[in-house]
């Protein structure tokens, strides 16, 4: 069965309405916090964890292994899922504006043997996503490019755990992918799609990825000549939101970052000399100082 590529796409503004019979009035699909939903999915989170495992014994720097998640047998030996899974916290925001933390999961099976992409970098992966029933939503075998940007929270902060591996060309000019890294993403609805449904996927469900990352490209998405992890005005090491001259595109996006009506890239290096230029000696650069 061909299915679709819905990962990209985060922003599924589906809302559900239900309708028992004639004599009963439609009632509107609640959306519910995330401070409440996220304490019901660590409880399922918890249970699957604690009942699953993979062959993690089948892993080693060469192969090219998938990923196969299983339900633990009762007094089995093997490792669950908890037992090797690293935790990292996430913050969501809420409709107030508050911070609410949420748990990735994230267990590498082979950790690769390059470096790792940013949470906006462009990568290049394999991956399946699964259900916590164990129900496939989606499954890409051949590698897919992918704007972490535009994926969901969960899965760009998980990708961005892994490293590349090496590749190399085939007679036949194919390119051969070797000791890539290889990870199991378990994250809750917050960092996935929360109240909006997609395809195989229904409201407010915890998802499940396992993911080969091959390569990446470092990524400047409006083509200022700053790369947008670098973009991060603020220092959060995250630079969505970032917004230095309050006209509501991220700097991330904003070719005029100080919206001075001079692009970024004319004024990062007016002199050429390899050193981002600060006109005035402010210690704001002349790309997001408005005076320069």
């Amino acid at each position: 069965m061909k299915k679709k590529l819905f990962l990209l796409l985060p922003f599924f503004f589906i809302f559900l309405q239900c309708k028992k019979d004639d004599d009963t009035s439609e009632s509107e699909y609640v959306i519910r916090e995330y401070s409440d939903q996220v304490i019901l999915d660590q409880s399922i989170l918890e249970e699957y964890l604690q009942t699953h495992t993979y062959n993690y014994e089948d892993f080693n720097n060469n192969s090219n292994i998938d990923v196969k998640i299983n339900k633990l047998n009762d007094n089995s030996s093997r490792q669950s899922l908890l037992d090797m899974a690293s935790l990292k916290s996430i913050n969501v925001k809420d409709s107030n504006g508050n911070d609410v933390p949420h748990n990735l999961y994230y267990i590498i099976a082979r950790e690769g043997s390059n470096t790792s992409p940013s949470i906006v970098d462009s990568v290049y992966v394999a991956y399946e996503g699964k259900l916590t029933s164990g129900e496939s939503f989606d499954m890409r075998k051949f590698p897919v490019w992918i704007d972490l940007a535009n994926s969901l929270k969960g899965f760009r902060e998980g990708v961005s755990e892994l490293k590349t591996g090496v590749y190399s060309e085939n007679s036949n000019g194919t390119i051969e992918y070797n000791s890539f890294g290889v990870g199991i993403f378990i994250f809750p609805s917050g960092l996935g799609y929360f109240e909006n449904i997609s395809s195989g996927i229904p409201e407010y469900s915890p998802l499940i990825f396992s993911v080969k990352l091959m390569t990446y490209n470092d990524t400047d998405h409006d083509n200022d000549g700053i790369l947008s992890i670098f973009e991060d005005i603020d220092g959060d090491g995250s630079p969505f939101e970032d917004d230095s001259d309050g006209d509501r595109i991220w700097n991330m996006y904003d070719s005029d970052d100080d919206g001075d009506g001079i692009l970024t890239i004319n004024e990062l290096d007016k002199n050429n000399d390899t050193i981002i230029d600060d006109t005035d000696n402010d210690g704001i650069p002349d790309y997001l100082d408005p005076d320069n």
